[in-house]
């Protein structure tokens, strides 16, 4: 039950509001919104809501529900009815509210005429961008249904409507495909609403049922034919050629369609439009040439007393374009073509320190577009140096000056990302007598994609003046002049660079479907199935004993898989945002440390989940195995010039296990070793040289910052990775001896040196390292102010923890378990931390609390696992950058982890104060929100499934484990291949199969083989 009472309340008594002479049906917290307590007439009134229950009143408020296909885009139904958030143009539109409702009319009924929504949430009226000027673009004035109610049961939203005129019963269902392990069916760009209406009087009824719309693809677009209904389409598209658009139509052949609204100014399309559907008059134009404000379809619908009838209303989108693309060679043309420079070109930033009048400038004016290589004549190496100036970007595989001997790149210079030229020296005493070519590069498209170059110079004096040589030195190139002749020049061509036509993002669907056509033929095809195999998931999700706000957590972020984080490349492989900024995507690239906390794809997808692994190990990483944390869209091998992410990192190998036990793929995991033994090996020379057993060196992580020094978080990620590593070295028959040892130490350095006798701890250190000092260590903190070096010698670098009580700070641990790893770590230990942080950073109320950072995640009366806090003192003057902040996924990760250490009434309230901030009055209780709408972390809250039962399903020995930490219950189970529930009643398991297969020949109890 949610009683989140403001503080005002406290001040009030029983007599104080009997004083008032309010009525009774009036709760005294809605006495806070009215200056006249004799006169209450709220649209919402304060009322209590149990979780996983039904929504209403003020909880109605902020409620949009996702509907659309995982990766195909969504659009969002709202509490009250309406349609919004309609984001499938392959980026986010948070506040893309198209003109569209559904309208029922009922002949001979006075008032009988009303949207099919309930009454329009307040906070839509006043405030809102173009609300000064009465938003005459939204219908919120037309009549509506006095009450509504809304129930989540994912995929499906339910809405019930009242309304004293109207003599129907009425609901609407919501939804789209959602089964686990058919991934490419709940893939599928639609959506379906569904209004059913039971007459509930003792005469006949004569209704007309209309779904209304503008062309909210394309206000200058076409409105076309499609069968009971109509489609939009984009200006400038042939019609009889079209293969995209959004179609909405009916399942009635009885359909009839304004194809055209009527035209004309002001507000005449809407005033004729209500017009038509007050009077319950049947409108039947053809489409039209031009553009059409809008377009109706109507039904009539005629029913007996007791009778019900159902009108579906089909959405689909067939949007198969996108300009959507990070980190993608867009090629426009050859970098070099013999021509010199005299000065910045356009679009350029002023160039200096170059020798004479011209010089090298492989700048593309139209962003870097431009590739190719240059490569000098031979020359004799026979001065003792090589002087030259040299500006522009800094990727020294990308854009560089090479000197070749015998085919084989002997020295490398860049730019420093500047267009002023600096001077470089090389030295080539080694090198006398020998022949050797000069190949200039620039293969780069991205930022700063382009080289300078100029003046290069034999000589034997290093003090050689490049401006004015001395007489003993040699000029190879001056580029007072064109070079074309003697260089040897390649444009993308000849390098075997992909051009721009594969640049952009794709989505699967325009791959498995060839048109709008063939979509709807599909859909039509199996939509009855498809809905049939989603009410088999949602029973079997809801057929549970779990705690409600356990099940309330878990689908609430479901709806994230429905959102525009996740998208699905043209060959089915996934890659994800981290959030949804208000019109594109937040942080890029399947954020390997965010996507670490989301635990329900890999249960319900788990093909889908395999393809993340795949990237990450096969592309996003090196020969050298560093690994990119975040994936060029589309997929595509990245650039490697910042920090691989700790975490991220470490965690993946973790992952590719937990996909490997999922899976029952042995040889999936075989093929990863080697990618996964190269990341290792590069973790272990990067974080801890030494061979410690811990992370020592500077090492970046989900707080977008670099710890310092050794900490529980993310040691106790690398102890995990090498468990899971050794595992599968055991499996494979490979050499684990040196992992081990490692394991063996950092399990003794962390349980003796990182834990205070409550919780784990950073150590910062900051010299003596093998990194250089933090001033020079590339960074997202930026640079050292001289404020900041005085802290940088008082307190160590800027952005650590400390002694500080991290939420996170035993993450690792939480990942081991959830992947079905042995948790290496002391168990008490462990939970002591758990303990801590349930103690320290969980705050009921922030009215009081400092944050200075992201305030709107948790607030003033909200309640929140706050990232850190230092109970014990020694808070640093400028700790890292979001500790004082409350991150939706950090506290369903603590909850679980304090869940499976048998402590579940506290990860119970902390589930609770979480989605107290989601109930619905303030918060979109289906939009868990921190770097962006729907956040990936979120779907840690899939984890309290296994927190509280323990239920994981081994598919390489075939094995269901069970360890409940509240006795006897009944859960959903998702696996690599079908779905149901696990009933646990007196210690023996039931097993109830209801999609596809769950082999199981063994049951693991709380450790215990069963005997069946």
């Amino acid at each position: 039950m949610n009683n989140n009472r403001r503080a005002f309340l406290k001040k009030i008594g029983l007599g104080t509001i009997a004083a008032t002479n309010i009525p009774a049906f009036t709760s005294a917290e809605s006495l806070l919104g009215s200056n006249n307590p004799d006169k209450l007439h709220f649209q919402f009134e304060r009322t209590e809501r149990n979780y996983n229950g039904v929504y209403r009143n003020e909880y109605l408020s902020k409620v949009a529900f996702p509907i659309g296909g995982i990766g195909a885009g969504m659009f969002c139904l709202e509490g009250t009815g309406a349609i919004s958030h309609l984001s499938v143009n392959h980026r986010p539109e948070i506040y893309n509210t198209p003109y569209t409702f559904a309208a029922i009319s009922i002949k001979g009924v006075k008032n009988g005429a009303k949207v099919l929504e309930s009454i329009v949430p307040t906070w839509k009226l006043f405030g809102l961008q173009g609300s000064g000027n009465g938003l005459g673009n939204r219908n919120y004035g037309l009549p509506r249904f006095e009450k509504g109610s809304f129930l989540a049961r994912f995929p499906f939203g339910i809405i019930e409507l009242e309304d004293k005129d109207i003599p129907l019963d009425v609901k609407i269902t919501g939804w789209s495909p959602f089964v686990p392990t058919d991934e490419d069916n709940s893939s599928l760009p639609v959506g379906v609403l569904e209004y059913s209406f039971k007459n509930r009087s003792r005469d006949a009824i004569e209704a007309v049922f209309s779904y209304n719309a503008r062309n909210f693809i394309d206000d200058n677009g076409h409105i076309l034919e499609q069968t009971n209904g109509f489609r939009m389409i984009r200006a400038g598209v042939d019609g009889n050629s079209v293969t995209g658009g959004f179609a909405i139509y009916l399942d009635n052949v009885n359909a009839v369609t304004d194809h055209c609204w009527f035209r004309g100014g002001w507000f005449d399309a809407q005033t004729i439009l209500w017009e038509n559907i007050r009077n319950a008059k049947i409108i039947d134009n053809p489409p039209v040439e031009g553009v059409s404000p809008g377009a109706s379809v109507y039904l009539p619908i005629k029913m007996k007393p007791g009778e019900e009838k159902t009108v579906k209303v089909n959405f689909c989108w067939y949007l198969p374009q996108s300009d959507l693309s990070i980190g993608q060679q867009v090629v426009t043309g050859a970098a070099f073509s013999g021509k010199t420079t005299k000065r910045a070109v356009k679009n350029q930033q002023k160039v200096s320190g170059f020798a004479g009048e011209a010089l090298l400038n492989s700048f593309d004016p139209n962003g870097d577009g431009q590739v190719g290589t240059l490569l000098s004549p031979e020359f004799i190496i026979n001065r003792k140096y090589l002087k030259f100036l040299v500006g522009g970007g800094s990727q020294k595989e990308k854009t560089a000056v090479n000197l070749l001997i015998d085919g084989q790149i002997v020295e490398t210079a860049t730019g420093k990302n500047t267009e002023q030229l600096t001077e470089i020296i090389w030295d080539l005493s080694k090198h006398r007598g020998k022949n050797a070519r000069l190949k200039i590069m620039d293969i780069d498209t991205s930022a700063w994609g382009h080289i300078l170059a100029d003046q290069f110079m034999l000589t034997d004096r290093r003090d050689e003046i490049l401006s004015s040589p001395s007489p003993g030195a040699i000029v190879l190139a001056d580029f007072e002049s064109d070079y074309s002749d003697g260089w040897e020049i390649k444009g993308p061509g000849e390098l075997g660079i992909v051009g721009s036509q594969d640049s952009n993002y794709r989505p699967w669907y325009a791959t498995r479907f060839e048109n709008l056509d063939s979509l709807i033929k599909y859909w039509d095809k199996n939509s009855t199935t498809l809905r049939r195999n989603s009410e088999l998931f949602c029973k079997s999700f809801y057929d549970s004993t779990l705690p409600a706000e356990v099940l309330e957590a878990v689908a609430a972020n479901l709806t994230i898989l429905k959102s525009p984080t996740v998208l699905r490349v043209s060959d089915g492989r996934l890659w994800a945002w981290e959030g949804c900024n208000d019109d594109s995507g937040c942080c890029h690239g399947s954020c390997t440390h965010v996507w670490n906390y989301a635990q329900a794809i890999p249960h319900l997808f788990p093909t889908l989940e395999r393809t993340l692994r795949e990237t990450e190990f096969k592309i996003s990483q090196n020969e050298a195995g560093h690994q990119n944390f975040r994936t060029n869209i589309p997929i595509t091998p990245t650039d490697h010039n910042f920090h691989a992410a700790a975490d991220g990192q470490l965690g993946g190998i973790m992952k590719v296990y937990r996909e490997w036990r999922i899976s029952g793929d042995t040889e999936w995991m075989k093929s990863l070793f080697p990618y996964v033994k190269k990341s290792f090996d590069y973790c272990i020379r990067t974080w801890d040289p030494k061979k410690k057993g811990y992370l020592e060196e500077p090492h970046h992580n989900t707080y977008d910052i670099e710890f310092w020094g050794p900490d529980g978080m993310c040691t106790s990620f690398y102890l995990g990775a090498l468990t899971a590593f050794i595992e599968m070295c055991k499996t494979l028959k490979e050499p684990y001896k040196e992992y081990q040892s490692l394991l063996d130490k950092g399990k003794k350095y962390i349980e003796n040196d990182l834990f205070d006798g409550e919780y784990f701890i950073q150590k910062i250190q900051w010299e003596g390292l093998e990194a250089p000092n933090p001033v020079d260590v590339q960074s997202f903190g930026g640079s050292y102010s001289s404020e900041a070096m005085a802290l940088l010698k008082k307190e160590g670098p800027k952005y650590q923890y400390g002694t500080g009580c991290l939420s996170d700070g035993i993450l690792g641990m939480w990942m081991a378990l959830v992947c079905r790893l042995p948790e290496i770590i002391d168990n008490n230990m462990v939970k002591s931390h758990l303990e801590a942080v349930y103690k320290y950073n969980l705050r009921k109320t922030l009215l009081d609390h400092y944050n200075p950072q992201r305030p709107t995640y948790a607030c003033g009366e909200d309640g929140g696992l706050l990232l850190c806090s230092w109970p014990k003192g020694g808070a640093l003057s400028l700790p890292f950058v979001y500790s004082n902040e409350v991150w939706t996924g950090i506290e369903y990760q603590v909850a679980s982890h304090l869940m499976l250490k048998g402590e579940v009434e506290k990860g119970l309230e902390i589930v609770r104060v979480c989605r107290d901030r989601y109930d619905g009055s303030v918060r979109n209780p289906f939009d868990e929100y921190e770097c962006g709408h729907w956040y990936a972390r979120a779907m840690a809250s899939y984890g309290l499934l296994q927190g509280l039962t323990g239920i994981y399903y081994d598919a390489v020995d075939k094995t269901l484990y069970i360890d409940s930490r509240i006795g006897d219950f009944k859960c959903f189970i998702s696996a690599r291949s079908g779905f149901g529930t696990v009933e646990f009643k007196a210690g023996r398991p039931i097993l109830n199969v209801v999609y596809g297969t769950i082999e199981v020949e063994k049951y693991n109890i709380s450790g215990n083989m069963l005997d069946l």
